[in-house]
């Protein structure tokens, strides 16, 4: 019998020990909960910068499709002008 082996019966566990993994659960969910928040006030702002910058662009881009409706506009007075300048060319060779 010197061979023989004790094998301990599992014990149960106390309330206490169940309310301090209960505590300790809880503070990991609380902490989880805090980070979720956080990186959800980040997403919103970055969210928010990137509307400003495509606000901005649109603007930019307005500004150029303005500015080329003018060079439009001073190419077609320009072109008007070519086209009698070159009627008139062609009377006066024609004289």
């Amino acid at each position: 019998m010197a061979d023989a082996v004790v094998i301990p019966f599992p014990t149960t566990a106390t309330a206490a020990s169940e309310q301090q993994r209960l505590r300790h659960a809880l503070t990991g969910l609380q902490d989880a909960l805090a980070e979720q928040k956080r990186a959800l006030s980040d997403w919103r702002f970055s969210m928010t910068e990137l509307g400003i910058g495509v606000a901005g662009l649109g603007q930019a881009l307005g500004c150029y499709q303005d500015s080329l409706g003018a060079v439009q506009t001073r190419l077609g007075a320009l072109r008007s002008e070519a086209v009698k300048l070159d009627s008139w060319a062609e009377g006066a060779a024609n004289r």
